[in-house]
């Protein structure tokens, strides 16, 4: 009897024994699956849903930080910056593909040097020296060259396409001899520039000088997207229809699109 009842003991002790192993690996299995669901999700990639803080020819810019780096170096570092100038060249800086835009038509002369996104691959690939452009990107340093990165080249034809795409009708083409597009509607033409909100700014205050049946005649504007649009003869229905598509013009990291 009595070697019974060590057996019976024995079995008792060896059950608690996995019991409590078994118990164990369950306390820590569920704390992982705990651990795991209170990990916080991965970060999103962030979007920059505001216009260009600044906008400034490639002159104005280098001429700006030959005058005083400190001085500029408050306006432009950090910033992202709308440049347009003349296209020097594109050139190969390791992995990067570079656009150049230099204030003088000589060797090594100070330039904008801006660093392109993969993205503007086909866009740059199409520039040809000399020809007018535009690009966005962030400010980075000034070392007798100013440097960007992430840029888009031609943001002024991309909004004019967003423009003409919310319309359903249009061609567009480079301004040559200012910042902005030219958006044709058959043999008539309309003006559209989409710049920083300073920009914007001053061309509202150059054109409230002019009688308000005239504006009313001519321009349509958005705050919002810091887009203004020049038509002759503009009809009430063409004021509609250039408001609604302007309204759905937006910036996303540098880039114009068009909203739902």
């Amino acid at each position: 009897m009595a070697r019974r009842y060590s057996w019976f003991w024995v079995a008792l002790v060896a059950f608690g024994v996995v019991s409590c192993s078994r118990s164990d690996n369950a306390s820590r299995e569920g704390a992982a699956l705990s651990s795991a669901s209170a990990a916080p999700p991965a970060p999103t990639p962030s979007v920059r849903t505001n216009p260009p803080e600044v906008e400034v020819s490639h002159v104005e810019l280098l001429d700006a930080y030959e005058a005083s780096a400190a001085r500029a170096d408050e306006r432009f570092k950090g910033k992202h910056v709308l440049v347009r100038g003349k296209l020097g060249e594109v050139v190969k800086d390791g992995a990067k593909v570079v656009v150049t835009m230099p204030k003088e038509a000589r060797p090594d002369a100070p330039s904008v040097r801006c660093s392109v996104r993969e993205s503007e691959a086909a866009e740059v690939a199409a520039l040809k020296p000399e020809d007018s452009l535009d690009v966005v990107g962030k400010f980075v340093k000034f070392d007798k060259h100013v440097e960007l990165e992430g840029c888009v080249v031609n943001t002024q034809i991309k909004a004019c396409r967003v423009v003409a795409k919310a319309l359903g009708r249009g061609t567009c083409e480079q301004d040559r001899e200012e910042l902005g597009a030219r958006l044709a509607l058959g043999a008539e033409q309309a003006a559209l520039v989409c710049g920083s909100p300073a920009g914007f700014e001053a061309w509202r205050a150059k054109t409230a000088s002019l009688p308000a049946q005239e504006r009313a005649g001519r321009m349509i504007s958005v705050d919002t997207t810091s887009c203004h649009l020049t038509y002759e003869g503009l009809t009430p229905r063409l004021a509609v229809e250039f408001s609604s598509a302007l309204a759905r013009m937006r910036w996303e990291n540098d880039v114009p699109t068009l909203s739902p």
